[in-house]
């Protein structure tokens, strides 16, 4: 019987709000989350139903578009988790119902454990970088053409010099690629690679010889998650008697490229010294 009415009065505590409120938001959360991936990856008539509601003067979502949500997830699974410990100081203090709540908010919010686990796994913890080149001195450049811009999206920053250290410090590969192919080789080589590899290439221009030795590739790609945009230019230009081949990428929105460019900078590296291997 003592049992029985220990049951019957914790029944009669009252559920603490903030266990409620702390569940909704970490649902909204997951939501929000799996909203920001289905926008980042729209395609055809679904695109162009996100851009209707989400106000975009295209027919195609925003490029940032997953990101925020993403971002927005992310700080109301926060303000969930930060309800959920006061609900637990409320059912602690005060007796009441809720743990069930609380529990059910903290297995909702390790849906967001693996995506940042695998980006640190991957690519520890690099310094807050989005624009990375293999020339700090002399960058390669992008186009200013207003065709292969709109096509790219937006203009990139001129590069901050003064952060070259913090590159080198944080990924020593990203060097320039010396080949013993030719000029015309090596950007056919570079220009495959790109392809190979699924980037859109906006704009090329062939090296001519003595009078525009010079031959420069500009491409877009995107990262794999929420589908940010990645703007590459790759330069190709006679080294005495080699072939030097330079490379700048850029994140669009994000601070941190989260390793990103130098990934893909490691990329076309492998590609380019496999052929320069083969010949």
């Amino acid at each position: 019987m003592a049992g029985s009415a220990l049951r019957r009065l914790n029944y009669d505590q009252p559920m603490t709000p903030l266990a409620i409120w702390a569940n909704t938001l970490a649902k909204t959360s997951i939501v929000v989350a799996l909203l920001a991936l289905a926008a980042s990856h729209a395609r055809g008539g679904v695109a162009g139903f996100v851009a209707v509601l989400t106000l975009s003067p295209t027919r195609a979502p925003s490029p940032g578009l997953g990101l925020f949500l993403f971002v927005t997830a992310l700080v109301i699974a926060a303000a969930a988790a930060l309800l959920a410990l006061a609900a637990l100081v409320a059912i602690w203090r005060d007796g009441r119902r809720g743990a069930r709540h609380v529990i059910a908010v903290f297995l909702l919010l390790t849906l967001f454990i693996p995506y940042p686990a695998w980006l640190i796994h991957s690519a520890g913890a690099p310094p807050f970088l989005a624009d990375i080149s293999t020339d700090y001195e002399d960058p390669p450049a992008f186009s200013a053409d207003a065709a292969v811009a709109g096509a790219r999206g937006w203009v990139p920053k001129p590069l901050d010099a003064g952060r070259a250290q913090e590159q080198v410090d944080a990924y020593p590969d990203a060097k320039p690629i010396l080949l013993d192919l030719e000029t015309d080789e090596a950007f056919n080589a570079a220009r495959d690679a790109a392809t190979h590899m699924g980037w859109t290439v906006l704009d090329e221009i062939r090296p001519g010889g003595a009078a525009r030795p010079e031959g420069r590739i500009e491409a877009l790609t995107y990262s794999l998650a929420l589908h940010i945009p990645i703007a590459v230019s790759i330069r190709i230009k006679p080294a005495a008697d080699q072939t030097r081949v330079d490379m700048r990428v850029v994140m669009r929105y994000a601070p941190n490229d989260l390793g990103a460019g130098a990934s893909l900078i490691g990329k076309l590296t492998e590609a380019l010294e496999d052929k320069d291997s083969e010949d």
